[in-house]
């Protein structure tokens, strides 16, 4: 889809995209069933399904879970890493007409509980393994929900009695998942995402970059995530494409499944495409070469890694995309020859997503053209709101836009990341952005991760620390870091101090939780 595509505008300026689209998920899914029934759908090490099976398999869930009572906007939580447990009971609760909280399961038992407990789900589905931190997590909630275990079979609620689906789907507007922020900062919020967001999200990013329905997509970041879920997973029913469910990254693994399976297309954080070039490049394994589409997110990249990265796979279209849990995953993207030339940009806001760059702290006024601002965007990706005891609280002011807390400017349209606001370091009246700092870093040859935070200082008020994983073998010390980035940087943003560690601390979306960097 493109400038040509209708769209339309509705009440609050907000545009949609109309053409003929699935009204909701459900209705997604019983589109691809009727017209990819054979056609393969999800891979796992346990073996494949069609879209034929999937549609049977949801189906049967969906009336089971409708005799144990789950009625429409109900709550529906899952406990599974990836694969087909944790798949078909996100595609059965929406064909009952409820609402699905997948939960983190890298989790402590106590933070679950939290959601758990925030969330209020009636029923709990456990996936392989997560069994014993179910009952550790429901333990600690006053309210505990329903708890089904998967079977043997990798069915849920297998042999329990059925009852019939509603007449109707959810529609467009109904609230379709509760995806909770990673919290890295705070007690993590509930997003509530709606059939029309995950559905909007699809379609564009399907269409901006790219993909087919003859793509093998690999799954390797967990699907409880925004991007594991409606960038990845979402995305494969709308085409009636395949996906290889990973549960777990390791490298070797996931090349493995690459070089088996014929994966066409991934998305990987940074961390991942370190590893998984490095272990190809230890082993002489080619598998990456087939890549058509191999995708990133979440920040600039590193030049050094995308010249890796297109040295073993010449063929692939390289693409960045940025977002957050409140837009439903992406809100830019930069891909082919773009990417490689514009490393340090996220991209050009995606159709139908509108961007303003607005000054901190002056309300409604816009930044000047060269002037750093905060990102405000607005469009039919953003969510309905956060999950509150009281109900949905909008997450918008009234005007649909919302305040995505990053700081940028904009370069030919494309915007370039400065740093999370909340990041910025002030030292000695001066601004220094992490973001600048660490894309120096990562041009040295013997830095292989790096990220930069402020630290209180009794006389600068704050001073500049790196973080910095080493390239093995290459003997870095923070010296010669520093050194390097004497050369490239004005004296006041040179790290006061180097940290070399073995890794860095990310959340499940591939991010740096750098809270935990000012606070060790």
């Amino acid at each position: 889809m493109n400038a040509a595509v209708p769209t339309r505008t509705d009440e609050r300026g907000i545009r949609h995209y109309d053409v003929p689209l699935p009204v909701d998920l459900v209705d997604m899914l019983r589109r691809t069933v009727a017209a990819r029934g054979d056609h393969p759908a999800f891979v796992t090490p346990s073996g494949r399904t069609t879209w034929a099976e999937i549609g049977g398999e949801v189906d049967g869930l969906a009336r089971r879970l409708r005799g144990a009572g789950v009625t429409e906007g109900d709550r529906v939580a899952v406990l599974a890493g990836n694969g087909l447990p944790f798949t078909t009971a996100v595609l059965a609760t929406w064909a009952a007409g409820a609402v699905v909280v997948p939960l983190n399961h890298r989790l402590t038992a106590a933070d679950l509980a939290v959601l758990v407990g925030d969330s209020g789900p009636g029923l709990l589905l456990v996936g392989p393994g997560m069994t014993e931190a179910a009952a550790a997590t429901c333990a600690a909630v006053s309210a505990a929900p329903r708890v089904e275990v998967v079977d043997a079979d990798g069915r849920f609620l297998a042999g329990g009695p059925e009852a019939d689906l509603p007449a109707d789907t959810p529609g467009t507007d109904a609230p379709a998942a509760i995806m909770y922020t990673s919290g890295t900062t705070g007690r993590p919020k509930g997003v509530v995402i709606s059939h029309g967001n995950a559905l909007q999200n699809a379609v564009t990013c399907t269409t901006v970059i790219g993909r087919r329905p003859e793509d093998v997509e690999l799954v390797m970041v967990p699907q409880f995530n925004i991007t594991g879920l409606c960038s990845q997973t979402v995305p494969v029913v709308l085409l009636g494409a395949t996906a290889y469910l990973l549960d777990g990254f390791e490298a070797g693994r996931a090349l493995a499944a690459v070089r088996e399976h014929g994966c066409t297309s991934t998305v990987g954080a940074p961390t991942m495409w370190w590893r998984l070039l490095g272990h190809a490049e230890e082993t002489g394994d080619d598998a990456l070469a087939g890549f058509r589409l191999a995708l990133f997110g979440g920040a600039p990249m590193p030049t050094a890694l995308l010249e890796r990265m297109r040295a073993a796979m010449p063929q692939a279209t390289l693409g960045n995309g940025f977002g957050m849990t409140e837009t439903c995953s992406m809100i830019t993207y930069v891909g082919g020859e773009d990417a490689v030339r514009m490393p340090h940009t996220v991209g050009r806001p995606l159709p139908l997503t509108e961007l303003r760059l607005r000054r901190p702290g002056a309300g409604d006024q816009d930044a000047a053209p060269d002037e750093v601002g905060e990102i405000v965007v607005r469009g039919g990706q953003v969510a309905l709101g956060y999950w509150t005891a009281d109900g949905i609280a909008p997450l918008t002011d009234p005007d649909g836009w919302i305040a995505t807390g990053d700081a940028a400017v904009l370069e030919d349209g494309f915007v370039v990341l400065r740093d999370r606001l909340k990041d910025v370091i002030k030292r000695g009246g001066e601004s220094v952005f992490s973001f600048e700092v660490e894309n120096v870093l990562h041009q040295h040859s013997g830095v292989l991760d790096a990220a930069v935070v402020g630290v209180p200082d009794e006389q600068y008020g704050e001073r500049v620390v790196a973080h910095v994983v080493a390239t093995p073998g290459s003997g870095l010390t923070p010296d010669e870091v520093r050194a390097f980035c004497r050369e490239h940087l004005a004296h006041y943003k040179v790290p006061s101090v180097v940290e070399i560690r073995d890794e860095l601390p990310r959340n499940p979306g591939g991010k740096v939780v750098k809270a935990l960097l000012r606070d060790g």
